[in-house]
């Protein structure tokens, strides 16, 4: 069932964002269940692969993820020799999470897939270069917004 062409769905653009991204996202999820590896593990082993070593609290930050989720899936992939975890030199509490060369290699494999999964299923939509920059754009304004504490004059409640 599809929002109607004159409901608030049809119009609504983080709805019509997350749309997006399951619908593009889906086949790729059915190739992360034959590696064994969870959303959720994937967004830190790309991260990783990314950014390098991060404390767990900018690995979750970088995953658009809660970091008890990150937590979770670090000590999944860690029981698979995916990635370590090591104490901070001046923070003993504090971890720094990296991954292991079999999981380079596996995040390599996952990002040549994404790559050419989203290539093919884009492939008759044309340049979206302009697409990703304004997303990119769009995001960097709402942060900007939200960090200033404008929250379209909504009161949450504590």
């Amino acid at each position: 069932m599809a929002p109607t062409d004159d409901g608030f769905l049809h119009g609504y653009l983080p709805y019509l964002l997350r749309q997006a991204d399951q619908t593009l996202s889906a086949p790729f999820y059915s190739f992360l269940t034959r590696y064994g590896v969870a959303r959720s593990e994937w967004r830190v082993l790309a991260v990783l692969h990314e950014l390098g070593e991060l404390s767990v609290v900018d690995l979750a930050t970088a995953a658009l993820s809660p970091q008890p989720t990150v937590t979770h899936a670090v000590r999944r992939l860690e029981k698979r020799n995916l990635l370590t975890r090591t104490p901070g030199q001046h923070d003993r509490r504090q971890r720094f999470i990296a991954l292991t060369p079999s999981g380079q290699e596996l995040t390599d494999t996952l990002m040549q897939e994404a790559k050419t999964l989203e290539s093919d299923l884009l492939a008759e939509a044309g340049d979206l270069a302009e697409l990703a920059k304004l997303l990119r754009s769009l995001t960097a304004a709402v942060d900007a917004q939200v960090s200033k504490g404008h929250d379209g004059g909504v009161t949450h409640a504590g």
